[in-house]
């Protein structure tokens, strides 16, 4: 008989693979992190070298979740051996870009490690759904029985948004710049919700929520509440400022109201109902609040100049005195043109009289600004030059 055809069974062969392993714990990085932050080349397999793995990638960067992923691997690999099954524990990795070639990088990789071991199936362990997105490539190789996903109990961008979170709360409570509009508003509005349940007259609980949130943004907005502070630190000319801003901005409201009523009763003389008619009668709507309101808003902006002016000849500030007087001029140029343009716009205004005035402004304005001008024109002085 010649023996030296003969072949000894297989369970009998010389075994050339690393190991008889038919599980295989099987650890993706698709992004390469071991490789960019441990330096470590890939595949890696053994349970000795997956650890020494993990713990680079933790020292390097504690906060990789691929570093928990790899340590919940091995303890799947463990617990796989304590329960008498034969396995092995590999790492796997793509590249930092992704997209096809880190695809095709990982499954090298499993091939690879799949020529020197006998694996009849897998246990995919990751740090996300990145890798889940792989296993019907991988499964073309070796069978996927089992996924494990590793999700970390607490994360430090977590933990730092709680911890930024509480302290903006604890800002709106403590914080007085913040409580006035955090607690003081919300208490101001339960309040008043509580006098109207007692008068019996609670559906007015609507209006005074609006009314207390606007004065409340009013105040906020305009820094009402900061200049209420300062009035003591006010100077003698910040009094008449604010006296003069004050009642220039009264003025200009009351006249506004005025206009705004003879618009109304304008809309009901010419029975104007549709939108549109509005449009089309727009010259006659704004002829009509500018002839009745133009004399109110013209005082009230005179207020608000006069006050400058004051304001600054208080302070010794003669330029811009003289700044405010020329603006003054020009409103009392510009009265007369606006007031006629109005008239004009209503049907009983003078047309000789609306360009004969605007002449007249336009020509005292330009002598106004010319003779302030040559007044406060620095001198140009000569620049002499060193020639040493």
């Amino acid at each position: 008989m010649n023996t030296s055809r003969y072949k000894p069974p297989k369970s009998r062969r010389k075994v050339t693979r690393l190991t008889k392993s038919k599980l295989l714990v099987l650890c993706v990085d698709r992004d390469d992190d071991i490789g960019l932050k441990s330096g470590l080349a890939t595949p890696i397999v053994g349970k000795d070298e997956c650890l020494n793995a993990a713990t680079k990638l933790a020292i390097a960067d504690p906060e990789e979740a691929d570093a928990n992923a790899i340590f919940a691997g091995i303890k799947v690999y463990n617990e796989l051996i304590e329960d008498g099954h034969a396995s092995e524990i590999a790492i796997i990795t793509g590249l930092q870009k992704g997209g096809f070639d880190s695809d095709h990088k990982l499954i090298n990789e499993l091939q690879k490690i799949l020529k020197h071991m006998d694996a009849d199936e897998a246990i995919l362990v990751s740090d996300g759904v990145d890798e889940s997105y792989l296993i019907p490539t991988l499964q073309a190789f070796i069978p996927i029985t089992s996924v494990r996903r590793v999700v970390i109990k607490h994360s430090g961008k977590v933990e730092e948004t709680y911890a930024v979170l509480g302290r903006y709360l604890r800002m709106l409570v403590f914080d007085q710049r913040f409580a006035k509009l955090a607690l003081g508003v919300p208490g101001l509005i339960f309040i008043a919700w509580s006098i109207l349940a007692l008068l019996g007259i609670l559906n007015h609980a609507i209006t005074v929520t609006l009314a207390v949130v606007g004065i409340s943004l009013a105040i906020r907005g305009f820094d009402l509440d900061t200049l209420a502070r300062s009035m003591e630190k006010i100077q003698l000319s910040g009094y008449v400022k604010l006296f003069s801003t004050v009642a220039g901005c009264l003025v200009i409201i009351l006249g506004s109201v005025i206009g705004l009523s003879s618009v109304s009763a304008a809309l009901k003389t010419l029975n104007i109902v549709n939108p549109s008619e509005v449009l089309l009668n727009s010259a006659f709507i704004f002829g009509t609040f500018a002839s009745d309101a133009q004399l109110l808003i013209w005082v009230g902006f005179g207020f608000l100049v006069s006050g400058n002016a004051l304001s600054h000849l208080i302070t010794d500030n003669l330029q811009k005195v003289t700044r405010d007087v020329v603006a003054l001029l020009i409103l009392f140029f510009l009265f007369l043109p606006i007031r006629q343009f109005s008239l004009l716009l209503i049907g009983s205004g003078d047309l000789f009289t609306f360009i004969a005035s605007s002449i007249f402004g336009l020509a005292a304005t330009f002598l106004t600004v010319i003779i302030t001008y040559q007044k406060y024109k620095l001198p140009k002085q000569d620049v002499k030059v060193d020639n040493d």
